[in-house]
């Protein structure tokens, strides 16, 4: 992810003028990037929090947050990602990525393919206005997926890297899917949300609900600042967010146990009850959902990283 341009003869599969990668990204506060390949187009990246250096391709490349958080910086811009965000990047965007402060690391599954496929695309709609809603707005075009999509689209992506199929069937597969995903969000009106449609009062409560005061005082803070009833709140987020409040709440609170966990000696009963979990199992089994292990746990592994 290092280098100002990426070449296509660099980078892209000459068969299937294409190639699919996951990329993990783990953001550590001191050091200088490191990326470790694996078999099967997988990448392990550790970060400094400055931020990975900003590029642009001579190709076009698909972006799918398969977890956590991270900030992309393109443009000039900035655009907060989480998991189900999918990114349309133009060659010319100009971008890199950034730690979120929620997220200590994140994973981005990435679809690059040469121009020429937009050549068969747009023969096969028989009409290339698609490309006008693609190249048009200022920011790459950026979607929100639910969870099932999410999980659907990253398993159907990874599935092309399937070494044993004929690199034919497999360039066909490729074609098929970005035809699906074109014809979804470039054609089909119903189905079509960016990032910008989403109201400000949401994009504003989140912010707010972000800020510490406002998250030790949970959901009752949260109806007072939206001055909406709860089903108006569930029904809003589940539209424009893909989950309820109190979900959008949970991951919140969990990420700052972490950050509590790592930087403060309180203890992790303290911890959930200053956090408001209704019980100190739930606050265990939503840690483990989000980070895969018990707060005590992440609590060693981060002190014994602290004293190395």
């Amino acid at each position: 992810m290092d280098g100002n341009r990426q070449k296509s003869e660099n980078w892209l599969d000459p068969v299937i003028n294409a190639r699919i990668t996951c990329h993990e990204i783990t953001w550590i506060r001191s050091g200088t990037f490191h990326s470790m390949p694996v078999h099967g187009g997988l990448f392990f990246h550790s970060a400094p929090r400055s931020g990975t250096m900003l590029h642009t391709h001579d190709f076009s490349e698909i972006l799918l947050v398969s977890s956590g958080k991270v900030i992309h910086r393109v443009n000039g811009e900035k655009q907060y990602l989480s998991v189900g965000n999918l990114c349309f990047l133009r060659p010319d965007d100009l971008h890199g990525f950034a730690p979120d402060p929620d997220s200590e690391k994140c994973e981005i599954v990435m679809l690059d393919f040469d121009l020429e496929l937009f050549l068969s695309l747009s023969a096969f709609f028989e009409n290339d206005a698609f490309l006008h809603q693609l190249t048009a707005p200022v920011l790459p075009p950026c979607f929100k997926l639910d969870m099932n999509s999410t999980s659907s689209l990253y398993a159907r992506i990874l599935k092309l890297n399937r070494p044993q199929e004929l690199p034919m069937l497999r360039k066909i597969k490729l074609k098929n899917l970005l035809g699906e995903l074109f014809a979804r969000f470039f054609i089909d009106e119903s189905n079509l949300l960016t990032e910008s449609q989403i109201p400000d009062w949401i994009e504003n409560l989140c912010s707010e609900m972000r800020k510490e005061e406002n998250l030790l005082a949970g959901f009752p803070r949260m109806r007072k600042l939206a001055c909406r009833t709860p089903q108006h709140l569930c029904k809003y987020f589940k539209k424009f967010l893909g989950r309820s409040p109190t979900d959008f709440l949970n991951e919140l609170r969990v990420n700052y146990s972490a950050h509590l966990l790592t930087d403060s000696n309180e203890e992790v009963t303290v911890i959930a009850d200053k956090l408001r979990f209704q019980s100190l199992s739930r606050f265990y089994h939503l840690f483990r959902q989000y980070y895969g292990i018990s707060p005590v746990a992440y609590r060693k592994l981060h002190q014994g990283k602290q004293r190395v």
